[in-house]
C-alpha cells in the first residue's frame, strides 16, 4: 500500500486534472507546477486522498473508509457543506478519495485481510489486484531495514507520480496564454 506521500500525489493529480482553467498559471513551466501544488483546490484533493487512512485510529484499516461508497459520501459532504456552490470540488474530493482506494488496490499488501473493501456498502468483500505497483509501507519501525525500505517506497512513488503531475499541470495551462481564464 502506498505511503501518505503517494496518496497525496494521487489526490494532487486529480486536483490538477479538475481544477478550473488558469487557476495556477505562471510564465515558466516549473513555476506553474509549483503554483499548482500550492493551489487550494489541489491541496484539498490531495488531503482527501489521504483521509481514508484515518481508519488506523479505530483499527479498521482497509475497510469501510477504503471504499467507493466512502468516496461518494466524502463528495456529498463537500456538496452539502458548500451548499452545492462547488460541484467541481465535490467531484474532485470524491475522486481524490477514490484514488486512495485504487492505489491501495494496486499496491502490495502484507497484512491480512489482503486488499480493500472497495465496494462497501454493497459488499464487504476485500479486493486485491495482485499488481504490486506500489510497495507496502512498513509500520514495523523496530525491524531492520525499516527506514531504508520506506524511503525506497516513497522515492519510487515520487519517481512515478511527480513527472505525471508536472506534465498534467503544464499541459493544463490556460487556453489563451496571454490571459488566464477559468
Amino acid at each position: 500500500m502506498p505511503s501518505p506521500v503517494g496518496h497525496a500525489l494521487g489526490g494532487a493529480l486529480v486536483g490538477a486534472a479538475l481544477a478550473p482553467w488558469g487557476t495556477w498559471y505562471a510564465r515558466a513551466p516549473l513555476a506553474t507546477v509549483a503554483a499548482a501544488c500550492r493551489s487550494r483546490f489541489v491541496l484539498v484533493t490531495a488531503l482527501s486522498a489521504c483521509l481514508p487512512d484515518l481508519d488506523f485510529a479505530w483499527g479498521r484499516h482497509n475497510m469501510e473508509t477504503h471504499s467507493l461508497g466512502a468516496a461518494v459520501a466524502a463528495g456529498l459532504l463537500v456538496w452539502v457543506v458548500t451548499r452545492g456552490r462547488a460541484p467541481r470540488l465535490a467531484v474532485a474530493v470524491a475522486l481524490g478519495w477514490a484514488s486512495h482506494v485504487a492505489f491501495d488496490w494496486l499496491g502490495s499488501d502484507d497484512t491480512p485481510p489482503l486488499g480493500v473493501m472497495a465496494l462497501w456498502p454493497i459488499s464487504s468483500a476485500f479486493y486485491f489486484a495482485d499488481a504490486f505497483i506500489f510497495e507496502a509501507i512498513s509500520r514495523r519501525y523496530w525491524l531492520a531495514g525499516f527506514w531504508r525500505h520506506n524511503a525506497w517506497a516513497v522515492a519510487t512513488e515520487a519517481a512515478m507520480l511527480l513527472p505525471v503531475l508536472a506534465a498534467l499541470v503544464v499541459a493544463r495551462g490556460p487556453r489563451d496564454r496571454r490571459a488566464p481564464r477559468d
